[in-house]
């Protein structure tokens, strides 16, 4: 395989790389073209079962900003 060559500046520093058309190639291959949008409704709910009193605990939050 081919190796990959390394852009250097004048002061010694990695710049750039110059890659082999076919380890580029094989890069793009691995990647999904188009990634699947999100659904809200596979995350709706999430802890509905983890919280027994949804309805107390937002309460409890109104109270904090409600303070006289």
């Amino acid at each position: 395989m081919n190796e990959i060559q390394y852009v250097y500046d004048a002061g010694g520093n990695k710049k750039s790389v110059i890659v082999p058309i076919e380890l580029w190639e094989r890069t793009l291959q691995l990647r999904d073209p188009r990634p699947e949008p999100c659904n809200p409704q596979d995350y709706y709910g999430i802890y509905r079962d983890l919280i027994e009193d949804p309805k107390g605990v937002a309460e409890d939050l109104r109270k904090e900003w409600n303070r006289v």
